[in-house]
């Protein structure tokens, strides 16, 4: 699914426009959008039937007016309507609306400024007696900073009104007022919404902390015309697109009936040392689990007995030096528990050096060794490349600032900027892992998963990942479907174990349940419809 940011809104409306098709009428549609969703709730509320409209002056104020003036024709629905800000400042889209909306006092009840000042600019009690259902539409995606005094105080008020009853409804429209529509970062007073109504596509904003918590149920809004990615694709602006990461848009290839151990791949896992043994056994496990042919645990020959104590029969431990050739239909996942000695990053970047043939994930302590040679990582992806194999980086946070040299707090305010910079940069496939979870492309695609849970923050978590990803690479002719499918399959498994165990599951946990969202059915692997 597309998303969307603030700048390319503008661009989609810009062009839109310029086909002829008048701005009134997208608001228009995007009114009606919200017409329906207050009419859903509505048709279940068995208190009052008021709906207060909170307005802007922008057209996310013109969008509420609409939807105002179209319940005016549900029997025994009262609209009120209060504006947040001096009508005649107003865009022309929302005077336009404004006018309309004053045609029609006699159905709609605007509530006017003068009492709300004399109420200490809050919204007077006796209108909140008569509503069931509050919609936000005072600020759009645009939104950025912290909101005025005014409309804080109005905001906790909504608050403390719906936390007294559970048949009262917060409705937000397009993204809740407070929020970034790009970064996610959210006024400590933004409207808390029970379902948010976003037009044409999700905001990238929304899929992100502290916003997200802001959102609650999400739905899709039309506004009369489809997704224009060509116009997007043809625009100037250096934003990459943008994608959300579900169940919907994924597709796994069908196995073969006739598929044997070759055919399902071979994952090699090169890591293991003193008191980090559980790592590679962890990725070894995600890829087993995940529909490898074979997995094999490389590792020093000083570290083999413990490895094998801990392995399941189905693992192979080899010692790393006695590999001279890959299986065909390959991947190597280094790092796992690699170890961070001179020595340990020394190994770990030969074979970051030596891997032909085959993709490669780099996670863990593989990141820590690559870091200080990134021109040995561009120059690897180059050459992989020439034959139609990736490389696949799985930092957190930590481990990215150390890829970047840039701070955590510094990455933490454009992620997706950073990720897909360095992706870019590098020729490389970025899974920068957090909430959520960001996949950042050589190509400019950015896929964002928001399935998981903070449950899964939990040492031996990522390793599992990692395993998954070698896995799906060997299974699907398109990396990148493939990286996305184990991202959401991971995730998802975490939310499974979460109802399965209750909180402090742990990473096997997880992996014994990728099962449950990649079920075999009469010989072919498809993703679980959730």
């Amino acid at each position: 699914m597309r998303l969307l940011t603030p700048k390319q809104v503008n661009i989609v409306d810009q062009y839109i426009e310029s086909l002829g098709l008048p701005v009134s009428h997208l608001m228009e549609q995007a009114g009606r959008s919200v017409f329906e969703v207050v009419h859903r709730y509505i048709q279940e509320i068995k208190g009052p039937k008021g709906v207060l409209f909170l307005s802007g002056i922008g057209n996310n104020g013109g969008d509420a007016l609409v939807a105002a003036r179209l319940l005016t024709e549900v029997p025994e629905v009262t609209p009120y309507v209060i504006v947040c800000g001096n009508p005649e400042e107003g865009s022309p889209l929302f005077q336009q609306q404004w006018k309309v909306v004053h045609t029609l006092e006699d159905t709609i009840t605007i509530v006017p400024d003068e009492m709300m000042q004399s109420n200490g600019n809050l919204i007077p009690s006796h209108i909140l007696q008569d509503v069931s259902i509050v919609v936000d539409g005072v600020f759009g995606t645009g939104f950025h900073g912290e909101l005025p005094k005014r409309i804080r105080s109005i905001f906790e008020q909504c608050k403390e009104w719906r936390s007294y009853s559970d048949t009262r409804t917060c409705i937000a429209i397009d993204i809740p007022s407070g929020v970034n529509g790009l970064t996610g970062s959210a006024d400590i007073s933004s409207f808390r919404a029970d379902e948010t109504i976003t037009l044409l596509a999700p905001k990238v904003g929304i899929l992100f902390y502290p916003g997200r918590q802001c959102v609650g149920h999400m739905s899709i809004g039309s506004i009369g015309y489809p997704f224009p990615h060509h116009a997007l694709r043809k625009s100037d602006h250096n934003w990459p697109e943008l994608y959300w990461n579900n169940a919907d848009s994924l597709y796994v290839e069908p196995r073969s009936p006739i598929a044997h151990k070759g055919t399902n791949g071979h994952v090699y896992i090169v890591g293991g040392s003193p008191g980090i043994y559980g790592a590679p056994i962890l990725s070894a496990e995600g890829a087993l689990r995940s529909g490898a042919g074979k997995v094999t645990i490389l590792s020093g020959i000083n570290e083999l007995d413990a490895l094998r104590s801990l392995s399941r029969p189905e693992m192979m431990i080899r010692d790393s030096s006695d590999i001279e050739q890959l299986d065909g239909n390959s991947t190597v996942v280094i790092g796992p528990g690699g170890g961070r000695s001179n020595s340990e990053k020394k190994h770990l970047l030969q074979w970051i050096q030596s891997v032909t043939g085959s993709h490669m994930v780099i996670d863990a302590d593989g990141l820590i060794a690559i870091a200080s040679d990134l021109l040995l990582l561009k120059y690897r992806a180059y050459e992989l490349g020439k034959d139609d194999y990736i490389i696949v980086l799985t930092p957190h946070l930590g481990e990215f600032s150390v890829l970047t040299g840039k701070s955590i707090e510094e990455l933490s305010k454009d992620p997706i900027g950073y990720a897909s910079e360095f992706a870019k940069e590098h020729g490389v496939y970025v899974v920068l892992k957090g909430q959520p979870t960001i996949l950042a492309t050589p190509f400019g695609k950015i896929y964002l998963t928001t399935t998981g849970n903070p449950y899964m923050g939990t040492g031996g978590m990522g390793d599992v990942l990692a395993g998954i990803i070698g896995s799906m690479l060997n299974q699907e002719q398109d990396p990148m479907n493939a990286i996305n499918v184990a991202i959401y399959a991971h995730s998802r498994a975490g939310d499974i174990a979460l109802d399965d165990c209750g909180p402090g599951f742990t990473p096997t946990e997880v992996a014994q349940r990728i099962g449950r969202v990649l079920p075999s059915m009469d010989g072919y692997v498809r993703m679980i419809p959730l």
